[in-house]
Order: C-alpha cells, then sequence, then structure tokens
C-alpha cells in the first residue's frame, strides 16, 4: 500500500528555505522578491510546512518551533514600531492563511491560528483562534 506523505514541502519552498537558511548574498534577496516573503529569523534544523510560500513576512526574532504549518500571506511580526518583540511559535502550530501575529506573545503547542485572524495576546495551548484575538477553547487531544 502507498501511504502519500503530506508533510513535504513543495520544490519552491525547499529552495525558498534553503536561501532563508543559507544566506546566499544576491540569489536569496531575488527568490525571496520573487515570492514576496521576507523571512530573517533562523530557521537551522526546524521542520516547516509552507504549502504556499507566497507573502509570508517573519520577524528576525520570531522563534518557530518543530512541525509548523504556515499558509500564505502570513505575518509574523512586531506591533510596535522601533521595538524588536516577535511572536514565539510553538510545536505542531497551524497558522491559516492571512493570519497575522503580533508582538512578543506565544502561540502554544497544537494551537491553531485561523484564516485571516490578528493575533495579539497569548493563546493557550490546542486552542483556536479566530477573527480578532477570539480564543476558543477545545477538549483536550487524545492521542492516538
Amino acid at each position: 500500500m502507498n501511504v502519500i506523505d503530506n508533510s513535504r514541502n513543495p520544490s519552491s519552498t525547499a529552495l525558498l528555505l534553503f536561501f532563508c537558511r543559507y544566506h546566499v548574498p544576491l540569489l536569496s534577496k531575488l527568490y525571496r522578491l520573487l515570492h514576496n516573503s521576507d523571512i530573517y529569523c533562523n530557521l537551522k534544523g526546524r521542520d516547516i510546512h509552507m504549502p504556499h510560500p507566497y507573502g509570508i513576512i517573519i520577524h528576525s526574532h520570531t522563534v518557530i518551533g518543530h512541525h509548523v504549518t504556515i499558509m500564505q500571506q502570513v505575518t509574523l511580526g512586531g506591533s510596535k514600531l522601533g521595538i524588536n518583540e516577535a511572536p514565539v511559535i510553538e510545536d505542531y502550530v497551524y497558522i491559516g492563511a492571512g493570519a497575522k501575529v503580533l508582538g512578543k506573545i506565544r502561540i502554544g503547542h497544537h494551537a491553531i491560528v485561523g484564516a485571516n485572524a490578528v493575533v495579539t495576546r497569548d493563546v493557550p495551548a490546542g486552542a483556536t483562534v479566530v477573527g480578532a484575538n477570539r480564543i476558543i477553547k477545545t477538549a483536550a487531544r487524545s492521542e492516538r
């Protein structure tokens, strides 16, 4: 029986992540420009899934955990001009298309940030965020 591995990034994402991890002087900037992406945080050793890597902005001080999925048009950045504060994204987090995660906040393990959500406060582990800071608590996950 064939099992499809959905955790693999498309080749365009793999190339983008390569250029973000290993700053090749001119090619890195050109490839980021092609994808309209600004990714400057440390991604070495991280398993990040970006199915559609277009328009993604990640602040240089953002901390991203393992097995994080980031969809297109996501912004992970600061909330105050001139202050270098950025979010901490823990393991197994899903960030939907167009979501904005702003400021010095923490997104907990297994949390889900819905499409076009705006998050400016901490999100507990296992919770779902929709709209503007509307946190929906979820039942404890059962491990199978």
